[in-house]
């Protein structure tokens, strides 16, 4: 019982990297708490961050979902409300018990190595994603319990700190011995194979974040395509599995049957997304989308970046919003396209017909993890033009975003680094009646850290760039 009170006071009580927070009074009043059990509470609360908290307001500010009727198009308000406790709630519920979870492994003899990495890794993965939303946050002072005004730290800083972590990890993995095991390792179950096959694809991606920025960083992409170990099949992919069961279920399901009584009514066939699916007479658009309740069988009908809701207007399917749809974190069709974008930009050997390989591979697992039968989704992909000096960056940028259309967090990514600002692929254009000039490309610090922390960045405007976005 003390174990699971001390994940509730963790939960609860934290305010984030708030000033006079109870967490930076005695982070470790409990030595008798079970790392896996901290490990497990983070892991779950960051994949329901993941899932529901962030997927709504980032799919509809980039663009990648529309909304209509009733609150209009959110893209066009830049609305921010539903993330305002994500920022708070990964430095306590997440950051915070996985840095517990480090410490009392660390002081548990004989230390468990894999434990260890296991939080590392999962530690890696909520610092590069926090920064990839905001840009500079607390990294090397955060969730310490030591620091009451934690210094945020850029963004090249904290990527880097990750890519550090992550190599600390990987170090420390035997694939011999025992981690956290199930059923507190809810993605791999304590295969630490698995782990660090994950731990070297959340490496490559962090550093794709980071090459146009920083060229260097090419050559150690190159490094990780060559060695491989990475996600190399459907059965690696890191996913947070969900079920049909009361208090299990997706988020964006139980949102849905809860306050929509079952019936998808709240997100909408965006017209970028579908304007560059059916340029490439891709099959996915059934898939993607549902047709309005007032449209003709196989009719769809996309919003625009106005007021433009419809009863014919196509809404996000709701396979997609399935009560044991999983979270994922990594899945086989991303790493194909990082390997073939790797191969085509000249970081690793292979030319442009490893790269075309590659990326045809990714397609097709990518049309097949959202239903496409296996043999339309062949034909599909292997007629898909061969990458050429000419056409490489279009083609892997359109499959890449399109790939992600239900991991908005990594799709706003994968957009904002396809290009030059203003040149990203797909083109997006900023909704009429915005705040600002130009298209989002941050999240803002929220209110209550500003007021508490005197080192958090102020006067910053939601279309202001981060570091990595060049």
């Amino acid at each position: 019982m003390k174990k699971i009170l001390y994940i509730g006071l963790l939960a609860l009580t934290a305010t984030g990297c708030f000033k006079n927070s109870d967490l930076n009074i005695d982070p470790n009043r409990s030595i008798t708490v079970d790392p896996s059990l901290l490990f497990s509470g983070a892991s779950t609360q960051f994949s329901l961050l993941r899932v529901g908290e962030l997927t709504w307001p980032v799919a509809l500010m980039s663009q990648m979902w529309a909304s209509g009727g009733r609150w209009g198009l959110e893209q066009a308000k830049y609305d921010q409300t539903r993330i305002r406790s994500v920022w708070g709630r990964t430095y306590t519920d997440v950051l915070k018990n996985l840095e517990v979870a480090i410490k009392v492994a660390e002081s548990t003899q004989p230390v468990n190595k894999n434990a260890l990495a296991q939080c590392k890794i999962m530690k890696a993965f909520a610092y590069s994603q926090t920064s990839l939303l905001w840009g500079d946050i607390p990294f090397t002072d955060a969730a310490k319990g030591t620091v009451d005004l934690p210094k945020f730290d850029k963004q090249v800083d904290v990527l880097n700190g990750t890519i550090a972590l992550l190599d600390e990890a990987i170090a420390q993995i035997d694939p011999a011995s025992k981690g956290i095991i199930a059923p507190n390792d809810l993605y791999y179950g304590g295969d630490m194979t698995k782990w660090r096959k994950f731990a070297n694809s959340l490496k490559l991606r962090i550093l794709f974040s980071m090459v146009d920025a920083d060229p260097s960083k090419g050559t150690a992409i190159g490094q990780l395509v060559t060695a491989g170990n990475m996600i190399a099949s459907t059965t690696d992919a890191m996913q947070f599995q969900y079920y049909n069961q009361p208090g299990r279920q997706n988020p964006r399901y139980s949102f849905t049957a809860i306050f929509r009584g079952g019936v998808q009514s709240d997100w909408y066939c965006s017209n970028v997304v579908y304007n560059l699916l059916t340029s490439l007479n891709d099959p996915r658009i059934p898939y993607f989308y549902q047709v309005g309740p007032g449209a003709a069988a196989n009719e769809y009908v996309a919003l625009n970046t106005v007021e433009n809701y419809t009863p014919k207007s196509s809404l996000v399917n709701m396979n997609l919003l399935k009560p044991d749809l999983p979270e994922v974190s990594f899945s086989y069709s991303e790493q194909l396209l990082l390997e073939a974008e790797a191969i085509a930009r000249g970081f690793a050997t292979g030319g442009f017909d490893l790269a075309t390989q590659r990326m045809r591979a990714g397609v097709r697992a990518s049309l097949v993890s959202f239903g496409v039968p296996a043999a339309q989704s062949d034909t599909y992909a292997n007629q898909l033009p061969a990458l050429t000096a000419a056409n490489y960056k279009t083609v892997l940028a359109q499959q890449q975003y399109l790939d992600l259309f239900m991991r908005p967090v990594e799709g706003w990514v994968q957009n904002r680094r396809s290009g030059a600002i203003g040149q990203e692929i797909p083109a997006m254009t900023t909704p009429a009646g915005a705040p600002v000039a130009g298209l989002v490309r941050r999240l803002l610090y929220r209110s209550e850290e500003i007021n508490s922390n005197p080192n958090t960045p102020t006067g910053l405007a939601v279309d202001a760039p981060l570091w990595f976005d060049k």
